[in-house]
């Protein structure tokens, strides 16, 4: 939960995130967005909330296989962050939730094959939002538009 006060002529601007490879989680039975858009003159700030290998029906994809979910969710996570002109690379804070312990290796693996050798994530073993995924991550993303535009 994140809340901002003040003044309404001081507030930033604030925009609900919807991914054109996801369908809002609402449609089928959950209760979050997929993410949100703080900005607040140059630099936006996105919070994006859990994401999973979870296609357009809100159906669970790759199950089992947790390279397919993590290459899947790198991909839903780039799509969503992408229409606000930031890359997996604008990642400054994610957690990563996996279910067993030894897939924290593939995690950090793939995450060096996309780029990202140094993501700053936490990887955590816990449980993820359904029995057959294995993998999960949310992240802040930062933006400084002054920089995207040099």
């Amino acid at each position: 939960l994140l809340a901002i006060i003040g003044p309404e002529a001081s507030r930033p601007f604030i925009k609900h995130l919807h991914n054109n490879k996801q369908q809002d989680a609402f449609r089928y039975g959950s209760a979050f967005s997929r993410g949100v858009l703080i900005r607040n003159g140059d630099v936006s700030l996105i919070h994006v909330s859990g994401t999973a290998a979870i296609d357009e029906h809100g159906e669970s994809l790759y199950p089992g296989d947790i390279r397919g979910q993590i290459q899947c969710t790198f991909d839903k996570v780039e799509a969503l962050i992408g229409q606000e002109g930031a890359g997996l690379k604008d990642i400054c804070a994610a957690t990563v939730f996996v279910k067993r312990p030894g897939d924290a290796a593939v995690f950090w693996e793939m995450a060096e094959t996309r780029r990202l050798k140094d993501l700053p994530a936490l990887c955590v073993v816990a449980d993820v939002c359904r029995e057959e995924l294995l993998f999960e991550m949310d992240a802040e993303v930062v933006v400084d538009h002054r920089k995207k535009r040099d």
